[in-house]
């Protein structure tokens, strides 16, 4: 597996998710595809990718950054290994993970956990866990926190599809669509 940190320069994340899967194309479907805040300079989002392997050709116009190289523009290249770096140490905001692509509908905690590289579910201020039959609306969009290497899903408290009350993500597709985008 080889850890590949691309930065476009994305003013969000929206615009960092597109370029994923923009790169897929190119570059096939990675085990991993994680968004990184970048502070430094102009704020902006980079993303990393752990894939099987690099193709002959790389995108061109990105910065990139992988094992101990890094190439494109200075500002953009030093975005990719900020992303690489935090991709390398554990951390990261997954956007693909494994089972990710099977994680539809409601489902239980439990199923979540099973169906995928999501190691740990928790509750927005609750000090425990849900348990395991805890239903959960996954809402078509489960971003968890890569932290040390574990992916947990950050959950609140919310309706379900049925009305019953149960999980649904933290983190909304849109979070400015109640105001018009504004």
């Amino acid at each position: 597996m080889i850890v590949l940190g691309v930065d476009a320069g994305s003013p969000d994340v929206p615009a960092a998710e597109h370029t994923i899967h923009d790169l897929i194309a190119l570059l096939g479907r990675p085990a991993l595809a994680c968004t990184h805040f970048i502070r430094s300079g102009r704020p902006h989002v980079a993303i990393s990718l752990a894939l099987d392997t690099l193709p002959a050709e790389l995108p061109a116009g990105y910065g990139l950054a992988w094992e101990d190289r890094r190439t494109g523009p200075e500002e953009l290249a030093a975005g990719a290994e900020l992303a690489l770096a935090e991709h390398t140490s554990g951390a990261g905001r997954a956007v693909l993970f494994p089972g990710s692509a099977h994680l539809t509908g409601t489902l239980t905690v439990g199923e979540l956990v099973d169906r995928s590289a999501i190691s740990a579910v928790t509750v927005l201020a609750s000090a425990t866990p849900p348990a395991p039959e805890t239903l959960l609306d996954t809402r078509g969009y489960l971003r968890p926190e890569r932290k040390n290497g574990i992916l947990t899903l950050a959950t609140t408290p919310g309706l379900l599809p049925d009305g019953s009350h149960g999980l649904v993500p933290f983190e909304i597709v849109d979070p400015q669509a109640c105001c018009g985008g504004h």
